[in-house]
């Protein structure tokens, strides 16, 4: 019994040695070791530097600027306008953050803490020219209702003088915003989001809705790129578990225009009704266009986008300057369906060194189906092309078999038990840690399934230890 009284003893000394040692240290360094700031609506008293929620900012911009370098914000529920204190940076901004820092919502709920531009304004401007490896993180808000000139109508990372920057924005809602541009020789980029540089940049989407984002040059109408996304870095780039839907632009990519050259990934996403809305030359991908690098598009839904000219679900391109240099596109795993264009409604292919579609089903699109341009060149731009595991229905890819949905009409794109599609695929590595696009285990009876998810057996029988 006294054994077991000492420990106790020990336990409550050592937990008050503990809260007296971090009082003491958050004394002498609060900028490296407390670094936690807070904007409320709750009727708190404000009153810097914010460290904690009696005495939050009541404008994230506020507790922004008080929060040293790698610090947090945390913002609570409410809805947050343009402050007095606002920046200008190509637009008005409801929060410009200048240093690296982390934004994340107090509660993880994004439609409970809005960032509003009310049809006015962008969201938020994050911009750092010193090279640096810190992180920008972007948690759980809603970026929404806002306006921008020319770049990032909700979220704009600008060009950098320098740096060596990684960026994630997850958990967050970026929808009803517009990047507009007012002259006939500027291109308007980013309705959702911009990010631009040309330093090794690494950018991390995850776990997003990004929807109904506009960009539009409204003297053109065709000079605009990328209604939901646009990411021009040359780094890495990821955007995993996001819904990209009915986003549009002018001219290229109506979810999304990616450029990289290094590698870029787009897995256990949906990607649906984006539009590239002109029908001139210029209108390419529909739901995503992508521009030189190594890319794989993975373990997603693309359908019923619409690219009017090419490239209605996909568009890949790479510039001819450096034809050894082309990249590679890979699409495993993908069920793209139901997609418009004039040439490629699924996929069009404009100079890549090499070309692989595996374990995919690409259906019902409506004409052209899979373009490769151009494909009539003695050297082709295309120097190796696999297409395995394919069910296509029009200009079919391998014998045309119905994959049997169970109602495309309503965009429910997994498959009846019928469906020859079933225990079809190829096992890859990738696929034993990994799951469909509805979370299920990806192999389950043996075999992977073709397209985007697994199917589930009635009385199938679980046994555990």
């Amino acid at each position: 019994m006294k054994s077991i009284i000492l420990t106790r003893l020990q336990i409550c000394f050592t937990r008050r040695l503990v809260l007296v040692l971090t009082a003491v240290l958050c004394f002498l360094a609060p900028a490296d070791l407390c670094a936690d700031y807070y904007a409320a609506k709750n009727g708190q008293t404000p009153v810097g530097p914010y460290t904690s929620w009696v005495t939050a900012a009541s404008s994230i911009q506020d507790a922004v600027n008080a929060a040293p370098t790698n610090g947090v914000v945390w913002v609570g529920a409410g809805r947050y306008t343009v402050p007095t204190n606002a920046v200008y940076y190509t637009s008005t901004n409801v929060v410009y953050i200048y240093k690296p820092l982390t934004l994340r919502s107090s509660n993880g709920v994004p439609a409970s803490t809005i960032i509003d531009g009310e049809g006015k304004y962008r969201g938020i401007c994050w911009s750092y020219a010193t090279t640096t490896t810190n992180q920008f993180l972007l948690d759980g808000l809603a970026i929404s209702n806002c306006v921008a000139t020319n770049a990032g109508g909700g979220i704009v990372f600008p060009y950098p003088v320098s740096g060596s920057w990684t960026v994630t924005v997850q958990n967050c809602i970026i929808s009803d915003n517009t990047a507009l541009c007012t002259t006939s020789s500027a291109y308007a980029a980013g309705g959702g989001m911009y990010v631009y540089s040309v330093a090794g940049f690494g950018v991390t989407i995850s776990n997003c809705v990004i929807r109904n984002n506009f960009a539009t040059n409204s003297m053109t109408g065709t000079m605009s790129q990328a209604g939901g996304i646009y990411l021009y870095t040359y780094g890495n780039k990821l955007i995993t578990g996001c819904i990209i839907e009915k986003n549009r632009s002018g001219a290229y990519g109506g979810g999304m225009y990616l450029l990289s050259a290094y590698n870029m990934m787009v897995e256990n996403s949906v990607v649906r009704s984006n539009r590239c809305e002109h029908g001139d030359n210029n209108t390419s991908g529909g739901g995503m266009h992508l521009s030189s690098g190594i890319v794989t598009v993975r373990n997603c839904l693309i359908c019923n986008n619409y690219g009017s000219y090419s490239g209605g679900g996909i568009y890949k391109f790479a510039s001819v300057a450096t034809p050894e240099n082309y990249g590679l596109l890979t699409v495993l795993n993908c069920t793209i369906a139901s997609n418009t264009a004039s040439y490629g409604s699924a996929l069009y292919v404009r100079r890549a060194d090499r070309l692989s579609i595996a374990n995919s089903i690409i259906y019902s699109n409506v004409v052209g189906v899979v373009s490769i341009y151009p494909h009539y060149f003695t050297n082709n731009w295309i120097n190796q092309v696999e297409i395995t595991n394919g069910v296509n229905g029009v200009g079919n890819i391998t014998n045309g078999v119905d994959p049997r949905f169970i109602n495309s009409a309503a965009q429910d794109y997994h498959f009846t038990d019928s469906s020859p599609c079933f225990n079809a695929g190829t096992n890859q590595d990738w696929m034993y840690n990994s799951s469909d696009l509805d979370g299920r285990k990806r192999i389950r009876y043996g075999s992977v399934d073709m397209g985007a998810y697994e199917t589930l057996k009635d009385a199938t029988i679980y046994r555990f230890k």
